[in-house]
């Protein structure tokens, strides 16, 4: 492997990790804040994918596009939650039918299996001609550039929005419904409102991904959200991991967000390097996804091994 073609890699899976962030971030907000899986994940990042590319197909503006999808998203996420809060369906069983549903909603909208936009209309076209122009760098560093600082802009938007809710008097009436029901509905806090708001802010944030990566990707296909709710969760757990214990919402929202680029760049240097091969990218993902999940449990096991050590000593 070149130093150039491991640089190249390189951006590129930062660029990539960088668009996923949102994923983990909506993955938090449902896991972490309202202590409930929801599994529309799949089934909204797709949705978000193929809104955005079937409107820049028929010659929408991508601002336009993107908005539209994060709509969408939202609008996934409310079905979800009323699903699950006014007809009483299990949360997880609600996500799945959603995610069903969606499927058929995405052949519906792109007419077809996949569909395809003339690169120009993507957002990363005004980045990349000016990095091009202005600093003279080939189209293909530029376009690898152009997803950094898109992603970057993204997610500080979307740090800033959910640092800026969760100081609000509703924000934390939100933390307080996944953190105690019970106590949050004593106090005079309408629970199912805040967890209909979370997974529509959640989804919401989920289809802004589902929208860039598919502009990254140059293309939407039906299958595009498969996988994706793994990612998220192993992105998630590398996030907690180097977390610092005393933090605060934003610090968390960054580590996550540095979890995700630590997982592609992980997939993709050892794809790149040829350590094996791209089919078993899946695979791998499951077991990075698995080691994450086991690693508290691991780093408590050797904490108590070296104690019965150190008193045997």
């Amino acid at each position: 492997m070149t130093l150039d073609f491991f640089l190249r890699t390189l951006y590129g899976s930062l660029g990539q990790g960088i668009l996923y962030a949102p994923v983990a971030i909506g993955v938090f907000m449902s896991l972490r804040i309202m202590k409930k899986p929801d599994l529309t994940v799949e089934g909204t990042f797709a949705f978000g994918a193929v809104i955005a590319m079937t409107l820049l197909y028929h010659g929408a503006h991508f601002t336009t596009a993107i908005a539209v999808a994060v709509l969408g998203g939202g609008v996934a996420g409310l079905a979800t939650s009323l699903i699950h809060t006014k007809l009483k369906v299990d949360g997880i069983i609600a996500g799945l039918l959603v995610t069903m549903a969606l499927f058929s909603m995405n052949l519906f909208i792109m007419g077809r299996s996949n569909i395809a936009a003339p690169l120009g209309t993507f957002i990363f076209a005004p980045v990349n001609n000016f990095l091009v122009d202005g600093f003279g760098m080939s189209n293909f560093d530029a376009l690898l550039w152009s997803y950094v600082i898109i992603g970057v802009l993204a997610l500080v938007v979307v740090v800033a929005i959910l640092h800026f809710l969760y100081q609000t008097k509703f924000g934390l009436s939100m933390r307080s419904t996944g953190d105690n029901e019970r106590m949050a509905c004593s106090n005079g806090v309408n629970t199912d409102s805040r967890k209909i708001s979370s997974l529509v802010i959640s989804n919401a944030i989920t289809g802004l991904a589902g929208a860039l990566v598919t502009q990254q990707q140059a293309g939407a296909e039906v299958g595009i959200g498969a996988g994706v709710l793994i990612i998220g969760l192993a992105s998630l757990v590398m996030g907690e991991i180097i977390t610092p214990k005393n933090r605060k919402i934003v610090t968390q929202l960054i580590f996550i967000s540095l979890g995700s680029i630590i997982y592609f760049v992980c997939i993709t240097m050892v794809v790149a390097s040829g350590l094996l091969h791209s089919n078993w990218q899946r695979l791998l993902t499951a077991l990075l996804a698995l080691l994450a999940l086991c690693m508290p449990r691991l780093r408590q096991l050797i904490f108590k091994t070296r104690r019965r050590i150190e008193v045997t000593k």
